[in-house]
């Protein structure tokens, strides 16, 4: 447990609840108990409360009367909404980083290919393990392009836009050929960064972006339709 969990600090509960909800523990409409979370974080309810609130502001959580916080769920024209942001936001982020990224960037990059390349079906003995393991890896690949753009005000609305339970869900949908399509973007936008081309930077994030976009929307309309 972090020290701001053990002071029952504001932002460690946050943090902690936050990253609970992004890697899956918690699911769309799944409900958030203060009391429950208080005990499990080892704090009081007022640092969950205030931290339900934060997180209902970042659009994570919605908070009803008479019902508490949930964690939100998405309709498809939000996903297409979010997905679209996203694809300018990442886009413009690899844009800058190809003219602004450093030889120790591009090294992390290349490793995290290689882990994300290197975590195959059926390799965890979780399966729930291994989506935790690639979102991780996606997440900090996708962050290290947008630090290296250096621009702090577009690392904040990424950080706003792209923070969401369905990159927990669209890699738990993934098949081996999806994972192999999205390490392959993953490499071409690498590749771009490497050369410094800013413009097929640009481009290839946006069309993985797009391409994750398309796979959600099919995923999520086929879940819906079995539901009936």
């Amino acid at each position: 447990m972090s020290e701001a969990l053990r002071d029952g600090g504001r932002s460690g509960v946050l943090e902690s609840i936050r990253h609970s909800i992004l890697v899956g523990e918690y699911g769309p409409g799944e409900r958030l108990v203060e009391e429950q979370l208080a005990r499990r974080l080892g704090v009081s309810r007022t640092p969950v409360r205030q931290a339900l609130a934060m997180l209902e502001a970042e659009g994570l959580v919605e908070i009803a009367p008479n019902r508490g916080a949930m964690v939100c769920g998405f309709t498809i024209e939000e996903v297409w909404d979010i997905y679209d942001l996203r694809a300018v936001l990442e886009g413009h982020a690899a844009r800058r980083a190809a003219a602004r990224i450093r030889a120790e960037e591009l090294e992390r990059l290349g490793a995290l290919c290689e882990q994300m390349e290197s975590v195959k079906p059926g390799g965890f003995g979780d399966r729930e393990e291994e989506i935790r393991c690639l979102v991780r890896l996606n997440n900090d690949f996708h962050g290290a392009i947008v630090e290296a753009s250096r621009n702090r005000r577009l690392r904040h609305l990424v950080q706003r836009t792209v923070q969401l339970p369905l990159v927990f869900k669209a890699f738990f949908w993934y098949t081996p050929e999806e994972r192999f399509i999205s390490n392959h973007y993953h490499r071409q936008i690498l590749r771009a960064l490497e050369q410094g081309d800013a413009e097929r930077a640009e481009i290839v994030m946006r069309e993985h972006v797009y391409e994750g976009r398309d796979f959600v929307i099919r995923a999520l309309e086929e879940e819906r339709e079995n539901e009936r």
